[in-house]
């Protein structure tokens, strides 16, 4: 199968262009280099996960409708998978432009174009946001109070409103993917256990948002992956028009307190931790319903959290310097 992944330069999007690649499929990967946080980060990614996997890549910014429809109209995909967009919640309001820019904007030229050209199959990322705190536990595809606290979880939650309207009556055929904080190597360096981990050995200040109680279903990026080339395969067995949504996590909330201690056993160091107030948009806990996913594919996340940060922490102290981990978490402040 012909795949363009977008957002090929970042954390989910180049692992899941290396994995395609890996399983005989031809991978057409773009990416603006936005400069949310390090662009060294997302050139490293590319390097090690597009270039060594025999990955097409073009730098493309997909707020601008002609450069991604004429990209997906020369490379003629079976599917495209849509994981370019402005992540995180913590963004000031004067920054919002960066949210519609690429989450609405982005994700629309996307779609149109994939309609226009007659894209068989449409994956794209949601998020866990889309839930917000009044939804009901363990989170399920079938919920239906879904109120985002933020407002990058309500711009993911317009991309879940927009696609079934927009491919009904289509040859396309779409899914949304509601990711459940993604961990592991190369990850985000806004995200809080890699700022643990470069506290650890860049010696990087750790801010730690509320009292540290709050839960998180932690994702690990392999597990991302495999579920993400899985669920290309399903959708492509689906009738043309259909459209869904699926919960990628585990399904074992833990909190930002267990993180913190596991990390520093692990490590056998100790994280120093500065407190900040609480931000309203982190919602308190979350905890995905896997049986949806695993209806689809059969398997479900399975990394346990303690196994997934030692393969982190090696990855820190092994494969990249002291150096590397506080430039990039720098970048993002």
């Amino acid at each position: 199968m012909r795949v363009l992944v977008t957002g090929a330069a970042g954390f989910i999007g180049s692992s899941v262009s290396a994995t395609l690649s890996s399983s005989g499929h031809e991978v057409l990967g773009i990416d603006n280099y936005s400069d949310y946080y390090s662009i060294e980060l997302k050139k490293r990614r590319v390097k090690k996960f597009l270039s060594n996997s025999n990955v097409t890549f073009q730098e493309i910014d997909i707020s601008q409708f002609e450069e991604i429809s004429d990209s997906i109209k020369k490379f003629r995909p079976n599917a495209v998978i849509n994981l370019a967009a402005q992540a995180g919640v913590r963004l000031p309001i004067g920054a919002f432009d960066k949210y519609i820019s690429s989450n609405v904007i982005g994700f629309t030229n996307v779609a149109r174009a994939s309609l226009e050209n007659g894209i068989q199959n449409f994956l794209y990322a949601s998020s866990s946001s889309v839930y917000g705190d009044k939804a009901k536990l363990p989170y399920s595809e079938v919920e239906e109070a879904l109120h985002p606290s933020s407002y990058y979880g309500t711009t993911k939650r317009f991309n879940e409103l927009t696609i079934p309207s927009l491919f009904a009556n289509s040859e396309t055929k779409a899914r949304g993917l509601r990711f459940f904080t993604v961990y592991g190597p190369w990850g985000r360096p806004d995200m809080a256990y890699f700022r643990m981990i470069a506290n650890i050995y860049a010696g990087t200040q750790f801010e730690m948002f509320g009292n540290g109680e709050i839960e998180r279903d932690f994702t690990f990026i392999e597990d991302v992956s495999s579920s993400v080339k899985d669920l290309l395969a399903e959708l492509s067995t689906r009738d043309k028009g259909f459209s869904d949504v699926v919960n990628i996590g585990g399904g074992r909330p833990l909190s930002m307190n267990y993180l913190a201690k596991l990390i520093a056993d692990l490590s056998g160091q100790t994280i120093e931790i500065q407190a900040k107030p609480g931000v309203k948009e982190d919602a308190a806990r979350t905890m995905s319903d896997p049986s949806y996913l695993f209806k689809l594919i059969g398997q479900q996340p399975m990394t346990k959290l303690e196994d997934g940060i030692a393969k982190t922490l090696g990855w820190a102290s092994k494969e990249v310097s002291a150096d590397d981990l506080l430039n990039w978490v720098d970048s993002t402040r």
